[in-house]
């Protein structure tokens, strides 16, 4: 008689399906974290670039503002339009404070109704509550220095508008007045006790908040020369014909592609 060969068929094993399970579901969680990873690398890339844009056009905005310095050319020195300096704290926690005269658009926008006349601006860090909301960032007042009723305090009546609300530290220091340069290195000073005139020069500094919570801060630093400085260092005291000349230096735009007039402030008076 003839043998009738059958074919048999072998399932898998329970282990083979563990393995083959164990495996797929490794090989789904490296693609889950490298996609997570390269997600992640995206937003902070994304983050980084929004942050230095806004540090690139603040800092433009305020480099343009203290060139745009005011000071009358004629007259004697006046605390008027004098710079001033409120130094609090070092490094990432400074909340330092800086004031002046300045004429143009930048800080306060080419619809401000003020802006081709001689005006105050203050620039510091602000944070707290306001109408409800938590604001924090860079924080710009402005006012004109005419006209104004002699009980009138810009600090209770002009209200801040937030320039930059990433900046979270700001410090600010100048040049010495009497010593420039001390052992051929400049001098930086970080009081201003000179009120009734304005520094040659002012060193800026930005901290802008950090991309990821434990890191450091970014920071961001300028020196920007005043040309109002030998101006308010050496007067002139005489008039031509009883009328008071007066020379200015004007603002310019920000070079980030924002015009200053996208940041008119609505409290300005």
């Amino acid at each position: 008689m003839k043998k009738i060969q059958t074919s048999t068929r072998r399932g898998f094993t329970l282990v083979e399906i563990v393995v083959s399970i164990t495996i797929l579901a490794v090989m789904m969680l490296i693609s889950f974290f490298s996609f997570e990873a390269i997600v992640s690398s995206w937003r902070a890339g994304q983050e980084m670039s929004n942050t230095l844009g806004q540090a690139d056009y603040v800092i433009e905005q305020v480099v343009s503002g203290l060139r745009s310095s005011y000071y009358p050319s004629i007259g004697k020195q006046d605390y008027k339009y004098g710079f001033q300096l409120t130094d609090n704290g070092e490094d990432a926690s400074a909340k330092d404070s800086i004031s002046w005269v300045k004429m143009g658009s930048a800080l306060v926008g080419e619809e401000c109704g003020f802006s081709e006349e001689a005006h105050r601006v203050s620039l510091s860090v602000f944070e707290g509550e306001r109408d409800g909301k938590t604001e924090k960032g860079l924080a710009v007042r402005a006012w004109r220095i005419y006209l104004q009723l002699e009980d009138f305090k810009p600090e209770e009546t002009v209200k801040e508008f937030i320039l930059a609300p990433r900046v979270i530290g700001f410090n600010c220091r100048v040049l010495d007045k009497t010593q420039p340069k001390k052992d051929d290195i400049p001098n930086w000073q970080d009081e201003w006790k000179f009120s009734n005139s304005i520094p040659k020069a002012v060193e800026i500094t930005l901290y802008m908040e950090p991309i990821k919570r434990d890191d450091d801060p970014l920071e961001i630093k300028r020196i920007v020369e005043i040309p109002m400085s030998d101006v308010s260092l050496k007067p002139t005291s005489s008039n031509t014909g009883g009328q008071t000349t007066t020379s200015r230096t004007t603002g310019t735009r920000g070079t980030t592609g924002r015009p200053p007039s996208s940041i008119a402030p609505t409290g300005l008076k």
